[in-house]
């Protein structure tokens, strides 16, 4: 028995997976692969380029759920994704 919950949202022409698993929680933004999770430090951050996983900024909000929904706002409003301006939101 697997303890990994996983969903799949899609808003728009982006899908968000959400997973949680004992160890913490991430989501992804599909197709532009752009991470957010708590895993390794503990703390949510981003990783803002999909090419340099080992960059990440920590961010000032913690709740993945509020971070769901920031997200998915984010998404509906705005007619174009631009992971700079998310992470103003998320900050």
């Amino acid at each position: 028995m697997s303890r990994k919950t996983q969903n799949r949202i899609l808003v728009d022409d982006k899908i968000i997976y959400k997973v949680k698993t004992p160890n913490g929680w991430s989501i992804v933004i599909m197709p532009d692969n752009i991470l957010i999770d708590n895993f390794h430090i503990g703390a949510a951050h981003i990783h803002p380029d999909p090419n340099n996983h080992v960059k990440k900024i920590e961010l000032d909000i913690q709740d993945p759920y509020k971070i769901l929904d920031i997200i998915k706002d984010y998404l509906q409003i705005s007619g174009k994704f631009d992971v700079d301006e998310l992470m103003e939101m998320l900050k």
